[in-house]
């Protein structure tokens, strides 16, 4: 699923061997849950790399005599290649919701569609609000403070950082103009093949409500943000008074993270990730 210039989108294809369009969908390999499967099938037939928001239960069909049963996911685009033609898939469509419906051939396709709540998958996510690394001393630095750089201790914890997130469906990548804040997220970014967007509100000294409109604004996109040691905390204590549940103490080290789980727009809860080094 994504959302289109004029709502939600779903993704359906057309297989040449039925003739027929229907949801993607394939069989599980060994040793492989059924999440893997979905995942794995989604990007193999379309090439479009999805993340699981949700469970949506299972339905059972019969094909040629053999019962089949089939694990249910909505999901979302989190980056997409071009499409092949191949031998089970020769095209692939996005498609508003009503047109899916008429599209597809099947009764059990279009009862899963119609048991998805469409606006909570597209308004849930994870935030991931990132401190910047060790920089060099404030105390020691002559320059524009915005561009101090980080120290060696940090240049580490990015790369480590990037490390630790490595396997994360991040689908957005933004930062504080700060050059130690730029350095910190440039090694996650590379690695997930992301561009860097700098943003106003989160550089040091923003105060909390702009970086908190930004994190509205993203709400159901799975994004790092990296900013200040002022404005992580303020953001969270908006959160915490607003109904957002902590399951850590509160901390915010240089090179931290806070992991805020986003469900249906809302704020619901946040985990402290300590420094990686």
């Amino acid at each position: 699923m994504r959302e289109g210039a004029e709502g939600a989108e779903v993704l359906i294809v057309h297989r040449p061997r039925y003739d027929d369009w229907t949801l993607p969908k394939g069989k599980t390999d060994a040793a492989e849950n059924s999440e893997a499967t979905a995942l794995r099938e989604v990007e193999e037939e379309t090439g479009v790399q999805p993340r699981i928001v949700g469970a949506l239960g299972k339905s059972r069909y019969a094909n040629e005599g053999e019962s089949k049963v089939v694990h249910w996911y909505s999901m979302r685009e989190v980056r997409s290649t071009e499409f092949v033609p191949n031998e089970e898939v020769d095209v692939v469509r996005w498609l508003a919701i009503a047109e899916a419906q008429k599209l597809l051939t099947y009764k059990n396709d279009k009862d899963v569609l119609k048991s998805i709540n469409f606006n909570e998958v597209l308004t849930t996510g994870t935030l991931l609000l990132v401190r910047h690394g060790t920089a060099e001393s404030r105390s020691e630095w002559e320059g524009d403070d915005s561009l101090r750089p980080l120290s060696a201790r940090g240049e580490h914890q990015a790369a480590a950082l990037a490390d630790a997130f490595a396997d994360r469906a991040i689908e957005r990548i933004l930062t504080s103009p700060y050059l130690r804040c730029r350095q910190t997220i440039e090694p996650l970014a590379i690695l997930h093949g992301l561009k860097i967007e700098e943003r106003d509100e989160l550089a040091e000294g923003a105060g909390h409500r702009p970086a908190r409109d930004l994190c509205r604004e993203l709400a159901g996109t799975n994004a790092a943000l990296c900013s200040h040691g002022d404005v992580i905390p303020a953001v969270l204590d908006w959160m915490v008074r607003h109904g957002t549940s902590l399951k850590s103490a509160f901390d915010c080290k240089k090179g931290s993270t806070w992991e805020i789980e986003v469900k249906a727009g809302e704020f619901r809860k946040a985990r402290y990730l300590p420094p990686p080094l």
